[in-house]
């Protein structure tokens, strides 16, 4: 604990340099592919890296012109506004009932629209009549001009710092691999090597797909705005398409400004419905169609760990915090996964689950909540066939259960529930086709309920095969008439004595005649 406050400490104090040098990283991450390939060509290393820089700098450039243009073009447009946005807060003031909760929304709304609205108002009177000047105090030149360019000065800064690591970072990749692979530890080379491939393919194929997907994203609904009409569809394509970078928050940020241009632009309804509606769409698409299909499992995170991650690291750091949040997150995990001290790192945030199928299933069992361990074992059996899930995850439940019981951990009602509730799993996956009458196996379960779920598995998977079967509970006291052969099942280790005494008392109680043959599973 002591450890991770003085992390998030120095992680706080020092933003100020850590944030251009994870930006320089991520920037690295994203361009090394491109300079690898000019390098293969037989472009020099230093060419390659100044030309790679020239073209994402002038990429951005000619982005920012093209934002700074529309966002001209739309600042003109304002004032022609001004009259539908009045217009609907009456409207809405009008429909909205008296003393309720939407009158209160309305209000709200109408206190904004009215602000915007003398903006708006504002900003025409301003664009029709000339700037007035007045000069006080003595102030010089150059402190009047440092009073303009400081605001500037800044992020013009932060800028630079972020191109000139950027430069070196692809200059000296090699070299820094290596000081990388010295601090995991020279002797163990295997690991840091993993390590190091692994995070550099997870944040490549993720940045890769993040802008494959966001600029195809921007495109289709910068389209489909003007398709509807909304004003400035090219700047909301781009402005949505840089926001969806940001996990969660960018996609409502970057759909609720053009809806609110809508709002404002058309004197009905209809553009803005459309415009939300278009929004709504293209995000459950792309979530739940194309994001799982074309990220897949490349971040190796989970959900709640990319929502902790976007808390976290706007805590820290505000709104660079939020673009970082996956990269670097995704970089945490990565340690966790390959530093065993760090293990609880990819515990934490890992998409792969924390505990194995027969585990889940077992807790949930012992939670008396068979109904979702019941829904565990069908979803396994959905990716699996019948006897998989049987030898691979049912026997391993009833060992844990069998292990309990040896050490006096289930006792008494509760012992009688998890065997209840094995049995009401076993059970739920019953769904093979009864096979036609005729001699069958009789699986005789020897000792408690744990082995009548084992009886209960061979049944079944007998029953897979077109081989008729019938699970007989423990005690059965005589065969019944039809039976072929008896099958002794065991759900765990057993004493070879204690095998040979069970074996003897079920003969003799079923009758010697009938063929018995002895079913255990293996265990490691």
């Amino acid at each position: 604990m002591i450890g991770l406050l003085v992390a998030m400490v120095a992680l706080y104090f020092g933003r100020d340099v850590l944030i251009p040098l994870a930006l320089a990283l991520l920037l690295a991450f994203a361009l090394s592919p491109i300079v690898s390939l000019l390098r293969r060509r037989g472009v020099p290393r230093v060419p390659a890296v100044l030309l790679v820089c020239l073209l994402f700098i002038s990429v951005i450039t000619a982005v920012a012109l093209v934002v700074s243009s529309q966002l001209v073009e739309l600042a003109s447009n304002l004032p022609q506004y001004r009259g539908n946005l009045s217009a609907k807060i009456d409207s809405l003031h009008e429909m909205a009932p008296a003393g309720g909760a939407f009158s209160r929304l309305t209000n709200m709304i109408g206190d904004l629209g009215s602000a915007v609205s003398e903006a708006f108002g504002a900003a025409g009177q301003a664009a029709d009549r000339p700037l007035a000047v007045r000069i006080e105090g003595d102030d010089s030149t150059i402190s009047t001009v440092w009073g303009v360019l400081e605001p500037m000065l800044a992020p013009v800064g932060q800028a630079g710092i972020v191109l000139i690591l950027l430069v070196f970072l692809l200059l000296e990749r090699e070299d820094l691999r290596n000081r990388l692979i010295w601090l995991f530890g020279d002797g163990d080379l295997t690991r840091a090597t993993a390590a190091l491939d692994d995070a550099a393919s997870r944040l490549g194929q993720l940045l890769l797909a993040q802008v494959a997907l966001n600029m195809a994203y921007g495109t289709v609904f910068a389209i489909g705005l003007w398709a509807i009409g909304v004003p400035n569809p090219l700047l909301w394509g781009i402005i949505s398409g840089f926001l969806r970078f940001i996990p969660v928050i960018g996609t409502i940020v970057g759909g609720a400004l053009p809806a609110f241009v809508a709002f404002a632009a058309d004197p009905g309804w209809t553009m803005a419905l459309t415009c939300v509606a278009l929004v709504v769409v293209l995000d459950i698409v792309v979530n739940n169609v194309i994001e799982p299909l074309l990220y897949g499992n490349r971040t190796g995170l989970s959900s709640f760990a990319i929502l902790l991650a976007m808390v976290f690291w706007a805590t820290l750091w505000g709104i660079p915090g939020l673009l970082l949040a996956t990269p670097l997150t995704v970089c945490l995990a990565v340690l966790g996964r390959h530093i065993p001290q760090l293990g609880f790192l990819d515990v934490l945030l890992g998409s792969s689950p924390a505990l194995a199928p027969d585990a889940r299933i077992y807790q949930r069992i012992l939670a008396e909540d068979p109904i979702e361990a019941a829904e565990l074992a069908e979803t396994a059996m959905a990716e699996t066939s019948r006897r998989e899930v049987f030898e691979t995850i049912m026997l391993a439940v009833a060992r844990r259960a069998q292990e309990d019981r040896e050490r006096g951990a289930v006792e008494g009602p509760r012992r009688r529930a998890v065997a209840h509730g094995i049995l009401v799993v076993v059970e739920d996956l019953n769904d093979e086709p009864v096979p036609p009458d005729g001699p069958y196996v009789a699986c005789l379960a020897m000792r408690d309920e744990l082995d009548q779920a084992c009886a209960g598995m061979l049944r079944q998977m007998l029953a897979d095969q077109g081989i008729r079967a019938v699970a007989l509970p423990p005690g059965t006291k005589e065969a019944p008439a039809g039976a072929a052969v008896i099958a002794a099942c065991w759900s765990g280790r057993a004493a070879p004595s204690a095998i040979d005494r069970s074996v003897r008392r079920a003969q003799a109680r079923l009758g010697p005649a009938l063929p018995l043959m002895i079913v255990m599973p293996i265990t490691p």
